[in-house]
């Protein structure tokens, strides 16, 4: 079992995404260079700043396998499945399943970073109730990465006057939005996040 490293965080990355996924391991490259803008942005501490860029970087190991894999390594865990999931985007199963390969490539000496990044990991796709800074930033970072929403990201990295939740509502609307147009349906739990998220302007 690896220790938790920025080091040892990109090895996994390359174990599961350079070659079965080589968009989603440059993706992964630029999520954890987004993770440390902004946990610099919002916290102080370099080590903080670190677990950051450990979640950018293995945030989206899971999609390194099919979606029968993903249900069959959720089911073996007893983790809660919604329809959504199941029915319509089993893809979006990817969070669950990577918190579950990163569990098991990496040891868990510091439980509280081990947790704190298994948990990012697993909610980045739709965020939850009770986000925490560490959880935030990961959602965030992964979907205004540079090659993601370019404006968004400029807007961010620049602006200080927004919290990472305004942020969050941001991100969410944007993905409505997209829903609609493409005649989508949209995972219901994002809906739920913003719903819960306060304005802390």
């Amino acid at each position: 079992m690896l220790e938790i490293t920025i080091e040892n965080a990109y090895k996994i990355l390359k174990k599961y995404l350079e070659c079965s996924n080589p968009n989603k391991f440059e993706h992964s490259i630029r999520v954890a260079g987004t993770c440390k803008i902004l946990a610099k942005k919002w916290c102080s501490s370099e080590e903080f700043v670190k677990t950051a860029i450990i979640c950018g970087l293995l945030h989206d190991i899971g999609k390194s396998i099919s979606e029968e894999k993903m249900l069959s390594l959720c089911l073996q865990k007893n983790l809660p499945l919604y329809d959504f999931e199941l029915f319509e985007t089993p893809k979006a199963l990817h969070g669950k399943v990577g918190a579950i390969l990163f569990e098991s490539e990496f040891n868990n000496k510091d439980i509280k970073k081990f947790n704190a990044i298994s948990h990012a990991i697993s909610s980045h796709t739709t965020g939850n109730e009770t986000m925490n800074l560490l959880d935030k930033i990961t959602f965030i970072a992964d979907n205004i990465e540079p090659k993601k929403d370019e404006e968004l990201f400029n807007l961010i990295k620049h602006d200080n006057t927004n919290s990472p939740n305004e942020y969050i509502k941001m991100i969410i609307k944007k993905k409505i939005k997209r829903a609609k147009e493409n005649n989508r349906v949209l995972n219901p739990l994002l809906k739920c996040t913003k719903n819960s998220l306060k304005d802390e302007r």
